[in-house]
């Protein structure tokens, strides 16, 4: 008879499980789109048993769910954290916030949730709106909150306080839709693309001596 795994074994193996059926719900959404992909295809493609999916996700909004809270709404907990690492120093904490940013939602497999709200999202507005509330409100939030305090410090402009805070993080959306559609012909090269994001906002929206 085969012995027993360890108790913090089967506990790892149980919390990682909801993490992996996300990976697996993503990799369907991208071959597949959203509608198409079932739950049974999703515990197919995580080779787990179906009822399995259903323990951790209700239904298949509530997985999609899930994963706009993990794979993006996550990052900015811990763009906040840069706000104390970087603390006065604007182009520092601007260049960690897109750099973690690119790479979080832009280089990994979180890209997939921003093709399903492109080519999808019309189908299904209560995801556009979910998104809107928990990921797009929140970084308005924060970086309402870096203007206001470049502007407090003097690195900032004033004015810079009266533009849409959408202009700052327009390149971002610019790169995932060139990632969703262009990459396999012309990659983007991420760190100059960084760079260059940067040093053309930095230079529009800092104090000018």
């Amino acid at each position: 008879m085969r012995p027993e795994p360890p108790p913090f074994k089967r506990q790892r193996r149980k919390e990682l499980r909801p993490d992996e059926i996300i990976s697996a719900a993503l990799m369907e959404f991208r071959e597949k789109g959203y509608a198409a992909t079932s739950m049974g295809s999703i515990a197919a493609r995580a080779k787990i048993a179906r009822s399995t999916v259903y323990l951790y996700f209700p239904d298949k909004e509530a997985l999609v769910r899930q994963a706009f809270k993990d794979r993006i709404a996550g990052i900015f907990d811990r763009v906040q954290v840069d706000f104390t690492v970087h603390d006065g120093d604007f182009e520092q904490m601007f260049r960690a916030m897109l750099t973690l940013i690119y790479t979080e939602m832009v280089g990994s497999d979180a890209v997939e949730l921003l093709r399903i709200l492109i080519a999808e999202g019309a189908r299904f507005p209560a995801l556009l709106k979910f998104y809107h509330e928990t990921v797009l409100s929140r970084i308005d939030a924060i970086l309402g909150l870096m203007v206001a305090n470049g502007i407090k410090s003097g690195a900032l402009r004033p004015e810079i306080a009266q533009f849409d805070r959408k202009i700052i993080v327009a390149p971002v959306v610019v790169a995932a839709v060139w990632q969703l559609t262009f990459e396999a012909f012309d990659p983007l090269d991420m760190p100059g693309y960084i760079d260059g994001h940067v040093d053309l906002l930095t230079k529009g929206l800092l104090m000018r001596f």
